[in-house]
């Protein structure tokens, strides 16, 4: 009896807790299929009719084909130019027990310290020095800079876990420090790969602050900028900005649901272990 009052006291926990977590995206659904006027009368009430018209508007108005390709463009390259920096750099520091590299990796770990709002002017004056305002590849530069510092603490402590007597047996057989790193560690890096790929792809994909402070060029805008001109001085159209919202979290939930297994079995081969 007290193991299933427990077992019921954790269920109701764990069914409260995901009902606090999926009640803004219940906001999100609800406010996207209704009109101004239902929004008005009772913002929380169920819609009489469901009004799909806002997700039609809301792609014509805001060219949401142009913001979902910009937010791809952003997210792909960052991704892959942070793993593959981070991959080689934590090989390198796991691998190597020098004085420069444990001071590198003291570095990358220092820069983690550093909450984004303090770089901001710096990073504004630097992008308008060197023209990466209203550019791809600024953006992506950014981007990289901050993921590889997480990803670098990743991937060195998953990798001074591999045994080192694997790397020892190839090199005997004649195979090169590349050799051993594109053949024998890559494969074993997946796990911890999965798990960089997509708390870096989930942060890019929804972040409003960077793109706010280097794309204001229409052309560039991802879809968290793009939806932050749905609000004017004056006035606003919730309605319009939840269908917005909707259509951009639809790939990013669909990665994360496709991705998630790959999440627990790098943090359950020790991805974030010391």
């Amino acid at each position: 009896m007290k193991m299933k009052a427990n077992k019921l006291v954790t269920f109701l926990l764990f069914l409260a807790l995901a009902l606090v977590f999926l009640f803004p995206l219940y906001v999100a659904l609800l406010m996207s299929l209704k009109t101004a006027k239902q929004t008005f009368d009772n913002f929380y009430a169920l819609p009489s009719s469901l009004n799909f018209a806002n997700y039609v508007h809301a792609w014509e108005t805001s060219k949401f084909p142009l913001a979902i390709m910009n937010s791809l463009i952003v997210t792909v390259v960052s991704v892959v130019l942070i793993v593959l920096v981070s991959a080689l750099a934590g090989y390198s520091i796991a691998r190597r027990n020098k004085p420069f590299y444990n001071i590198m990796f003291m570095v990358f770990l220092s820069g983690m310290m550093i909450p984004f709002q303090v770089t901001m002017l710096p990073l504004y004056k630097l992008g308008k020095t060197l023209q990466m305002l209203d550019t791809h590849w600024g953006i992506i530069l950014i981007y990289g800079g901050f993921g590889i510092q997480t990803g670098v603490l990743f991937y060195a402590a998953f990798i001074r876990q591999i045994s080192r007597e694997i790397e020892e047996a190839a090199k005997i057989d004649g195979c090169s420090t590349p050799g051993i790193f594109a053949r024998i560690i890559i494969p074993l890096l997946k796990p911890v790969t999965a798990t960089v790929v997509v708390l870096n792809a989930l942060y890019i994909w929804n972040d409003f602050l960077l793109p706010l402070l280097y794309l204001q060029d229409n052309q560039y805008r991802t879809i968290p900028l793009q939806q932050y001109f749905f609000f004017g001085q004056y006035s606003s159209d919730l309605n319009l900005a939840f269908a917005y919202a909707v259509m951009g979290m639809i790939p990013v939930i669909a990665f994360f649901l496709l991705m998630q297994k790959f999440i627990i079995k790098g943090i359950a081969a020790g991805a974030v272990k010391g």
